[in-house]
């Protein structure tokens, strides 16, 4: 029975991961085939002759009216807007969480769970009253408009709560009677022991950074703001350079997910709640 069992868990396991990377190596094999072919049968799962000739257009693809849209010039928006999007909501979702588990005052639950509430409303759903906003501080156009209304993320406070619950109480008194104030406690103490938890943290905020489709489209009019995945559509979705761009936008996030995969699935796998005491 246990070899049985074993023997399922596995082909479950890989069929899985089959359907997991299936989609990806569709988007991979299919930039090998010329547009056409696309075109006419759609995504391809055999291998095409028109690899290096997709890859060339899409290296050497300057469009928009004034020939600003490049593949650097998208990578380099595209960075700037993930690691932006990343650090801000690394840093306010600390700062927060800090907030809630380690200072103890009246409704620090509501609050929290106020906060929680958030995730219920994308930015998606509120794309007119975010447009507003953006537009009364002048950030029309600009990458700051881009960056600031995605780091509103409840889900970087959830984790960051759950890693501070889960620190011992006798870290507080400690500190408390070393003669370490709030500040001290967060820099000296909370911070470095927050490491795993914040590159897990900045791995997924990247990744929600980094695919912004809708909201920059809505937001800006200028082709210097172009991003790897708004570039795409330009491009052509259902195209050979197009399925290119796309392979080639998936790079950075995979490459950073590998550097910090440790990190991100201790994320994932928070210990439960104990009970922390206040500063």
């Amino acid at each position: 029975m246990t070899i049985a069992r074993n023997v399922i868990n596995h082909l479950i396991l890989l069929a899985g991961t089959a359907f997991l990377i299936l989609p990806v190596a569709a988007i991979f094999l299919s930039s090998t085939h010329p547009t056409a072919t696309l075109a006419r049968e759609g995504l391809q799962l055999s291998w095409g002759g028109h690899m290096l000739e997709n890859y060339r257009t899409v290296i050497l693809l300057e469009a928009g009216f004034s020939d600003r849209v490049t593949p650097l010039a998208m990578l380099g928006n595209s960075l700037l807007v993930g690691a932006g999007v990343a650090s801000l909501t690394t840093v306010f979702s600390l700062l927060t969480a800090y907030a809630i588990v380690f200072f103890k005052f009246s409704r620090a639950g509501f609050v929290f769970w106020l906060v929680l509430v958030t995730l219920l409303f994308p930015l998606e759903s509120r794309f007119i009253n975010t447009f507003e906003v953006t537009s009364d501080l002048g950030l029309i156009n600009t990458r700051l408009g881009i960056v600031l209304p995605v780091i509103a993320a409840a889900l970087g406070t959830f984790f960051y709560r759950q890693y501070f619950k889960s620190l011992p109480g006798e870290l507080i008194e400690a500190a408390t009677l070393d003669g370490a104030g709030p500040i001290r406690f967060l820099i000296d103490i909370v911070i470095p022991l927050s490491w795993p938890a914040t590159g897990g943290i900045f791995a997924i905020a990247f990744m929600i950074g980094w695919n912004q489709y809708l909201w920059p489209i809505m937001i800006s009019t200028d082709d210097s703001l172009y991003t790897l995945v708004r570039g795409i559509q330009l491009v052509g979705p259902i195209s050979g350079p197009g399925m290119a761009l796309a392979v080639i936008s998936i790079v950075p996030p995979l490459v950073l997910l590998l550097a910090v995969q440790r990190w991100f699935f201790k994320t994932l796998n928070l210990p439960v709640d104990r009970n922390s005491s206040s500063m």
